[in-house]
């Protein structure tokens, strides 16, 4: 049995065009107790009873026993990793699976085929503006409310903005505009079925996601426990499902596939201050944020920051969603009897009773 720790940074639920927390990141540690003391207690201030990436990163002592935290030759990929996720480009993988996708399916085109629907993400998330010049991002704030109030009149108010924004779409720009367009009044088919707004927080696909890394790497089942503190402990429910004990399967395409149910027999929410791995994990989460967001030009590079290139943070990162700015199209073509993530997780849900 393996134990797994989770911690995570930058929450909001399913607000996800917050602008002052714009990403989120889960990260996760298989470390002894003993190695993870080892590595937090540099990092524990007088007068305070754990180690928090938030009160060390303002301080220059702070930012060099940070610095050394992740050099040690303690922490590995094997043994810790993190996840991330830009909110507003997964808010535009929702639009895509759930409005887009399906119709296109109606009509006999399979958007997974190829990652196309990786593609398309992409590209709404760099060119929507061009598509509905002057409302992309009021469809994207009609997309939230609809998650999030799942009636009739969220749904209206999302199709009436639609068509509003059709009326000044580009020429060039009409092909993937219908993509869109071909959703309207059927919000409550394609949004409505879902009992909850679960399947909309990053916190739950990150900590899927996060979970299958750790798959792949062992064929054991995992003991996981997950810092208490955070709103995924709302979502214990919904986790409880996916460890649900129907049969085993492996979905996806390619390269891009999973298995459910989740291999995890315990999960637990505990307190940091009595479990040194949740802060080995809120470490590396807080780091992750504020490293990507000066790395990618969103805040001010400082010395610190520069210095934390050279360290293993980057190689504890596994996979993601973020946007693409290269190699927006891939190739990633399905083998026979294979189902896509989207139709082989739908059907994992319904066979546990998510929907309605």
């Amino acid at each position: 049995m393996i134990k797994l720790y989770y911690d995570e940074s930058g929450n909001t639920g399913s607000d996800l065009l917050n602008k002052e927390q714009t990403v989120f990141c889960l990260a996760s540690t298989s470390l002894s107790d003993q190695i993870a003391t080892e590595l937090i207690t540099p990092l524990i201030r007088s007068g305070q009873s754990e180690a928090k990436y938030s009160k060390l990163k303002g301080t220059r002592q702070g930012q060099a026993d940070l610095v050394n935290f992740f050099r040690s030759p303690y922490l590995s990929v094997e043994n810790s990793k993190f996840t991330i996720a830009d909110k507003k480009y997964y808010l535009i993988t929702h639009i895509v699976d759930k409005l887009i996708e399906p119709p296109l399916y109606e009509s006999g085109i399979d958007l997974y085929e190829n990652d196309a629907h990786v593609s398309l993400t992409n590209i709404w998330y760099y060119t929507g503006e061009t598509i509905f010049p002057g409302y992309w991002n009021k469809i994207q704030q009609a997309f939230v409310h609809a998650i999030r109030l799942r009636n009739r009149e969220a749904f209206n108010k999302f199709d009436y903005l639609l068509s509003e924004a059709a009326r000044y779409t580009p020429v060039n720009s009409r092909d993937f505009a219908t993509g869109l367009l071909l959703a309207r009044g059927r919000l409550d088919k394609f949004i409505g079925v879902y009992q909850d707004i679960e399947v909309f927080d990053p916190a739950v696909d990150l900590f899927i996601s996060l979970t299958h890394k750790w798959m792949e790497q062992s064929s054991g089942m995992f003991h996981v426990t997950h810092d208490q503190s955070k709103p995924l402990r709302r979502r214990e429910n919904f986790l409880r499902t996916l460890m649900t004990g129907v049969d085993p399967r492996i979905i996806g395409y390619g390269d891009r596939q999973v298995e459910l149910p989740l291999r995890i027999s315990d999960l637990f929410f505990g307190d940091s201050v009595n479990h040194p791995q949740l802060q080995v994990a809120d470490i590396i989460a807080g780091a992750a944020i504020d490293c990507l967001m000066t790395w990618s030009g969103k805040k001010p590079t400082q010395e610190y920051h520069k210095i934390m290139k050279d360290t293993k943070l980057e190689s504890l990162f596994c996979d993601g969603m973020l946007p693409l700015v290269q190699n927006i199209w891939k190739t990633n073509p399905s083998r026979p009897s294979e189902k896509n993530l989207i139709d082989g997780s739908i059907e994992f849900l319904s066979d546990i009773g998510s929907f309605r």
